[in-house]
This record gives C-alpha cells, sequence and structure tokens, in this order.
C-alpha cells in the first residue's frame, strides 16, 4: 500500500463526518511515483505534473460563479439574504451561522448549529445539508456537478466534495492548513501551507499534479472563466503555470504605495470570517484580474480601496489616486467586478461604482441593516456612469466629515490634495486649517501642505482679510504662516499689506509672527514701514519666545531694504542697546555685518551727529492687548 492510502486512512477523524459517508470513500494513489497527499516531502517537478494536469483537462473552464451579492442579517446574525446583481428579487433563508457564507459557482456555501449546507444561488433554496462535527467554514468552490468545501479543524484541516444529491463524494482530514479550493471539471484545486497548491481527482481521490507559488498562495479562485491562486496576487492557471516555481507564471499584483489603514487584497483563505464583520472588513482591498486569455493584468486599469465610509480608486499604472467617493455609512464588503466595484454597507444598501469616475452607476437594497456580506460577479458589469466634481471636490468633501475614524484616510488624502494642481484645492486646504472643528492632526496637516503651494494666490488674499473675532464668531485665525510661506515663494507683493495687519495681531501663534515677518523681509514696500516699525519698537526689547525674536531680526531687515537711512539707524541703535533680546539682537548684529552701510551714507550719518543735529525719534507705540478670554487662551500667542 502506498504512502498516499496510509495517509488518506488516518483522515476518517470527524465522528460526525464518518457517520455521514455511511461508508469510507477515501482514495489511494494509483501512481507510486507521485508523492503523498499533503506532504511536503517533495521535490519540485518544474511544473510537469501540473502541466499534465492541464492536459488532462483539455481547455475546460470554470463554471461561471452566480452574480449575486449575499448578506447576513437579523438581531442574532442567523439570516442570509441574496440580491442578484443582474436583476431578480432578493431571497432570505434562516439558519445558525459560524462562519461567513462563499458564493461558490451556482451555489451559496455556510455553516452553523453543527453541519454544513448549500443553498441554490438563484432561489436560496436548500439543496443538501451534512455534519461537521462543529468544524467551521474556511471555503468552497463548485463546479456545477460537485461542490468542495474545506473546514477548520483544530490545528488541521478538513475537506468534502459533495454531489447536488447531498451524497460526499470524498473526505480528507489532513493537519496541514488548507485554504479556499476550487473545482473545474472534477479536479480539485486546493492551496495548503501557504505555498502549494494540489490538484486531486475527486473519483480516484488521486493527486493528479502540485504546483509551488513563490507568492503566498491560500486562495484558488474562479473569475470570469478564469481559475487563479494566490492571496496577495493573482497567478492564473494557464500555459505558464509550470513556470510558477521560477516565477515565470502569469501573475498580476498590484502597485505599491500609501494606502489607509493595513488593506487586504484577499483574506488568507486559511482565515476563518465571523458571520459579524469586524473592523478588517471595513479596510480591503478590490481587484479582478482582466481575464483568462491575453496578457493578464488588473480590469480597467483600477483598483480599489476601502476605510470606512471612504472608498478611494487608483490607477494600477503608477498607483495614482484617481478619484474618491464620500459614501453615506461604512462599507463592509464588495468586490471588484467588470468596469468597477460593487459595494455593500451596513444599513443594508448595494451600490455600483463606475471604475474610470467613481460616481454610482447603480443601487439596489437589502431591504434591512447587514451584519456583513460577500460578493461574487462574473459576467457582471458595472454600467459607466457620468463624470462628478473634480478629484480635488471630492477630496474636499471626504475630509469634511468630523468622524474620528476616518482620520487616517483623511491625511492621506490631504497629501494627495497638495499634489494637485487645481487652484481649488489651495482653497480646501485654507478651509481646513482655518476650521477650528477639525481635527488637530488634519489642521498641522493642512498648515504644512499649504506652505508648499504654488497657486492659489487670490484665496490665501482673501483669507488674509479676516482676523479672529469671538463674537463674530471666527473661533480661529487664519493660517498666516503657511499663507506667508507660499506668498513670499511666488514673490506675490498683493500680500504685503495683509501680512502686515497680522504681524500685530495678539491671536496670531509666534510661530505664524516669525513666518510672516520673514516673508515681509522680501515682500513689504515702503506703505508698511510704520507698522513695521512699530513691531519693531515694541518686541525687540521684549519678545518673550525665540520665534518672535527671530520676527524681530526678519523686521529689521525690512527697515534696511526699504529705508537705507532711518531704517538703517533705528536697527543700528537696536543692535547697541543692551536692552534688546539676546537673540534679537544677535540676529541684528549680524544683518548689520552682511549689509554694511555706505562709506557716502556712514559719513553723513557722523557729520550730522557731530554737528548736533537731532536722531529721528518716534513715539513708543503702546503694545496691543490681546482679544479677551477666548484668544488669551490660543496657545503660542506671542509674549
Amino acid at each position: 500500500m502506498s504512502r498516499l492510502r496510509s495517509t488518506l486512512s488516518r483522515l476518517v477523524g470527524l465522528t460526525a463526518l464518518t457517520l455521514s459517508l455511511g461508508a469510507s470513500t477515501l482514495a489511494c494513489a494509483g501512481d507510486s511515483s507521485r508523492p503523498s497527499l499533503f506532504s511536503t516531502n517533495w521535490l519540485d517537478d518544474q511544473g510537469k505534473s501540473i502541466d499534465e494536469v492541464r492536459a488532462k483537462l483539455h481547455g475546460a473552464k470554470p463554471t461561471a460563479n452566480a452574480d449575486l451579492v449575499v448578506a447576513v442579517a437579523g438581531p442574532r446574525a442567523d439570516k442570509l439574504i441574496g440580491a442578484p446583481l443582474n436583476g431578480g428579487s432578493n431571497w432570505t433563508f434562516e439558519h445558525p451561522l459560524d462562519a461567513r457564507p462563499v458564493i461558490a459557482g451556482s451555489v451559496v456555501v455556510g455553516s452553523g448549529a453543527g453541519e454544513v449546507f448549500a443553498l441554490d444561488a438563484t432561489t436560496g433554496k436548500k439543496l443538501w445539508a451534512r455534519p461537521t462535527g462543529g468544524a467551521a467554514l474556511l471555503g468552497a468552490g463548485d463546479d456545477g456537478a460537485a461542490t468542495v468545501v474545506t473546514l477548520a479543524r483544530g490545528t488541521g484541516s478538513a475537506m468534502l466534495v459533495v454531489g447536488r444529491d447531498g451524497a460526499v463524494k470524498r473526505q480528507l482530514e489532513t493537519d496541514k492548513l488548507l485554504g479556499d479550493p476550487a473545482i473545474v471539471a472534477g479536479v480539485v484545486f486546493v492551496p495548503w501551507q501557504n505555498q502549494y497548491v494540489s490538484a486531486i481527482d475527486v473519483t480516484s481521490g488521486e493527486e493528479l499534479g502540485r504546483v509551488v507559488l513563490r507568492d503566498k498562495v491560500s486562495r484558488a479562485t474562479t473569475i470570469g472563466g478564469g481559475l487563479y491562486f494566490g492571496e496577495a496576487a493573482f497567478v492564473r492557471f494557464d500555459e505558464k503555470i509550470g513556470l510558477a516555481s521560477g516565477g515565470g507564471a502569469n501573475r498580476v499584483g498590484l502597485p505599491s504605495r500609501e494606502l489607509p489603514g493595513t488593506p487586504r487584497l484577499l483574506v488568507p483563505g486559511t482565515e476563518k470570517l465571523p458571520p459579524v464583520a469586524n473592523a478588517r472588513d471595513r479596510d480591503r482591498l478590490f481587484a479582478r484580474p482582466s481575464g483568462p486569455e491575453g496578457p493578464l493584468a488588473i480590469d480597467s486599469g483600477r483598483f480599489y480601496a476601502s476605510y470606512f465610509r471612504l472608498v478611494l480608486g487608483f490607477e494600477t499604472s503608477r498607483g495614482q489616486l484617481a478619484w474618491v467617493h464620500t459614501h453615506g455609512s461604512d462599507v463592509i464588503g464588495g468586490e471588484a467586478v467588470g468596469n468597477g466595484v460593487v459595494l455593500c454597507d451596513e444599513l443594508g444598501k448595494i451600490v455600483v461604482l463606475d471604475a474610470k469616475t467613481g460616481q454610482v452607476s447603480s443601487e439596489k437594497s437589502l431591504g434591512e441593516p447587514i451584519k456583513s456580506c460577500v460578493t461574487h460577479a462574473d459576467t457582471f458589469t458595472a454600467p459607466s456612469a457620468q463624470g462628478g466634481p473634480s478629484l480635488g471636490a471630492q477630496i474636499a468633501e471626504a475630509v469634511a466629515s468630523r468622524e474620528a475614524t476616518l482620520a487616517t484616510a483623511q491625511r492621506l488624502l490631504l497629501r494627495e490634495l497638495a499634489t494637485l494642481e487645481d487652484e481649488s484645492a489651495t482653497k480646501t486646504l485654507i478651509e481646513i486649517a482655518s476650521d477650528p472643528r477639525a481635527a488637530p492632526v488634519l489642521i498641522a496637516d493642512a498648515r504644512a501642505a499649504l506652505a508648499t503651494r504654488r497657486n492659489g494666490a487670490s484665496y490665501m488674499l482673501t483669507a488674509l482679510g479676516k482676523h479672529y473675532d469671538f463674537l463674530r464668531d471666527t473661533l480661529l485665525s487664519p493660517p498666516v504662516g503657511p499663507i506667508a510661506d507660499a506668498l513670499a515663494a511666488m514673490k506675490e507683493t498683493r500680500g504685503a499689506p495683509l501680512l502686515a495687519a497680522h504681524l500685530l495681531d495678539p491671536a496670531n501663534t509666534d510661530d505664524d509672527v516669525r513666518r510672516n515677518a520673514a516673508a515681509l523681509a522680501t515682500l513689504a514696500t515702503k506703505d508698511e514701514l510704520p507698522t513695521l516699525r512699530q513691531f519693531f519698537a515694541i518686541y525687540r526689547g521684549t519678545a518673550g519666545t525665540d520665534d518672535v525674536a527671530t520676527a524681530v531680526g526678519s523686521v529689521g531687515e525690512a527697515l534696511v531694504r526699504l529705508d537705507a537711512k532711518e531704517g538703517r539707524a533705528i536697527v543700528e541703535r537696536a543692535a547697541k542697546d543692551p536692552m534688546t533680546v539676546a537673540l534679537a539682537k544677535s540676529r541684528l548684529e549680524a544683518l548689520l555685518a552682511a549689509s554694511p552701510a555706505s562709506d557716502k551714507a556712514t559719513a553723513k550719518a557722523d557729520d550730522a551727529e557731530k554737528s548736533g543735529d537731532k536722531k529721528p525719534t518716534h513715539k513708543m507705540p503702546e503694545k496691543p492687548e490681546r482679544p479677551a478670554d477666548k484668544a488669551a487662551e490660543k496657545g503660542g500667542a506671542k509674549k
């Protein structure tokens, strides 16, 4: 007796399953040259056996999967609702559940109450049920004649092949981790140990072939007439599958890029999915291989990421953000389909988004709130939708939400917004940075992005026209510092009077004052000299922080540039005055050393001093008071 016979004779361990058989149907190996089933004591045959499997199938194609959404509903999560995507009425079926259902071909497989069962995908009618001894459903496949099911059993797994009449055709148990299987023309393809896929003949129980992949593989799945293996990518079962161990198989994955959360393309086939969706179901990736023939790519050149209420569409070529959809409630399931993506939310709404635009192209209701959902579609194609708002406007809508759960995605979207050339992006960044209701981390991100903008000056100038005013419900000053950085980089002198008006506003933070003064050093005109002199006179001896002291140095630079005689004299006297704050004094000294006065100007100043001419004097202005209460509470205001 071969090693396979010995192994399989041990695989009748589930008491309930054994009773369901009535007689043992375990098979033995017919070819001693083939490896023992699920044995790792196997040398890579360089694709020989899996190529033989492909030849044996004679081009047989997988059975089409039903175009269907199946949801778990009910207070106890014991109700299934089936919603056909191509029209037709919803169906319901009630049964206790211990795992999420699986759509396989033309059946829906579920488990609970100690049994695994199959429903007709079109009507929801129960086809068969078999005892499991409490083993939970992992995955399933169907070829129209039989259904293969994998079950979690302790630290190992079990596999059943059941006919349409409910008779068990094959039963296997192993201590290995089996993944989500597929079945094509009576041949079961089952992934195991995250690297192998074994092809098993249903009739004989013989392992016909095996392939080892260099990708992590826990799922064998049929999509659009093709058979694929993988978890983080799709490896196609075709004429190149024999080259898989050397990395030569037809494979397509997703480009690497920053994404919100830690989404997964395919949930590991060895992971039992609970009937009720969890946080991982609100953080997913969706993509669809292009088809069983021709160059392998991602359908429509798009992949999708869901994050609670947000859905992002990306180009597959470089991973660029193409669109953002803001949904009304959390998305808890879905699947990429031809020309788009199907999604279902916790309120029981199904929406179809167009791949190109991200706009809703169709929708349907499940009739009640749901706990989770699964989707599969082979022939369904998302209808096309008309274009919607600009990407900048879509991002603006997404980041406007005050929900804390969205902050991670919103921060990513703000970084995306900063890369857009559209001037409306500048407007959105200003609005976020000026909104006291926005999350502090988003305000900080918006300010950082705003400082890098090189367009939208008109929006910046409008923003600078506003000041903190508690009585008029302006509860946050505009982002003066980032706007000052941007206007200085753009050499936008129209901003000088507005920036000068904020220089003495005590509601602005010291950081904003420092950046404002630095911009005025290059943008200020002679019209701003009175304000510059006033600021210099007030703060050169009273600056309470390094930011304000640095600002004094920048204002001194503006005075020297705009008024080579009187302005320089003011700076020189301040640089010699021991009452000038140390940091400001050192900056002024460095300024004067870097730009020495001309000999002619120096001589005139000396002559004036010798002749007893009085130096120009200015009345010392009073330091402006801070706005009461609210402004006093703002951290970082000038001291």
